[in-house]
């Protein structure tokens, strides 16, 4: 491009050195090695206190905590840039894991408050719904993928606990009684669909494949547990092969090989299932070239796909 005087000699000087590979991006490593802190960070302060319960002190514990919580949320908010419908680029390197922390830590308090004096006892529901609205609000107001993760998987734990909670104290929490397969299903739907008009109506489009993936492990989870427990089980393969069409168009839209695998699995399960209950039973030798037949045609899957299906940037 120089010799043919397409870029300038002052351009060249500035794109030899990445091109040449003298100059390498270590912008990934750098932040996993930052995300990586955060948790152990987070994790590490949970250890201390519960292994000097006694000598720190609870009452001082609860106040450390909630300071740098405090202090976390303080920075961000002072140092957050205005709100818009489209990508916001962080202030800092350091913003996304300060806001990422003041999460964790209110999480870390809530679970201290409620190990040592059982406060939550009759409103554990309520604290965790708080939690998750907490995390949406931050993700949207600061723009963070990862509080979102935590948001959508705080509100799922709310919904869960809040269809049977008597099932959880004993113990016998995927019963069937407690339809939890169901509340999956419907869950995973209404989020879905509210992901998607919020992506239609251009609103942090970005959060739209965090929040399909969520849903689609939730419905997939759901309708195949559904399969497996009995009952109106013709249903549940209805449902996984209409969330495996929508996948399907989804892996199309978005460029990902991700949700084309997981249209793949889980309609190879509910295939799988409906096969042997027709066939199988009567034909026991047929699992045996079903098996073969399958694996050859996973391997086919995988080198067919994995390089079309490739997640835009």
């Amino acid at each position: 491009m120089l010799d043919k005087n397409l870029i300038t000699a002052d351009q060249f000087n500035k794109i030899d050195p990445v091109v040449s590979g003298k100059i390498v991006s270590v912008f990934y490593e750098l932040r996993t090695l930052l995300y990586l802190g955060v948790m152990l960070l987070a994790t590490g302060l949970g250890i201390l206190i519960y292994q000097n319960i006694g000598g720190l002190g609870h009452l001082f514990s609860i106040i450390a905590l909630t300071f740098i919580m405090i202090a976390c949320f303080w920075y961000v908010v002072q140092k957050g840039l205005p709100y818009s419908n489209d990508k916001v680029k962080a202030p800092s390197p350091y913003f996304d894991y300060i806001l990422l922390l003041g999460c964790l830590l209110t999480i870390a308090i809530q679970g201290y408050l409620q190990f040592q004096y059982q406060i939550l006892d009759d409103n554990l529901g309520l604290s965790t719904l708080l939690s998750a609205l907490l995390f949406f609000v931050m993700a949207y107001r600061f723009d963070h993928v990862g509080i979102l993760s935590l948001g959508i998987t705080a509100l799922a734990s709310f919904l869960s606990l809040s269809v049977s909670p008597q099932k959880w104290y004993s113990s016998d929490f995927f019963s069937m009684s407690s339809n939890l397969q169901i509340t999956a299903i419907v869950f995973s739907s209404v989020l879905a669909a509210i992901a998607m008009a919020l992506d239609f109506k251009s609103i942090k489009k970005h959060f739209t494949f965090t929040y399909i993936n969520f849903c689609s492990l939730i419905f997939f989870t759901g309708a195949t547990a559904g399969l497996f427990m009995g009952g109106y089980y013709v249903v549940y393969l209805l449902l996984i092969y209409i969330g495996c069409v929508l996948s399907f168009f989804f892996a199309k839209h978005k460029k990902s090989f991700l949700f084309l695998l997981y249209a793949f699995v889980f309609g190879y399960i509910a295939a799988t299932y409906l096969m042997g209950d027709l066939i199988f039973d009567e034909e026991p030798i047929l699992w045996f070239f079903y098996s073969f037949a399958s694996c050859g045609g996973f391997i086919f899957f995988i080198i067919r796909y994995r390089n079309y299906f490739t997640r835009k940037s």
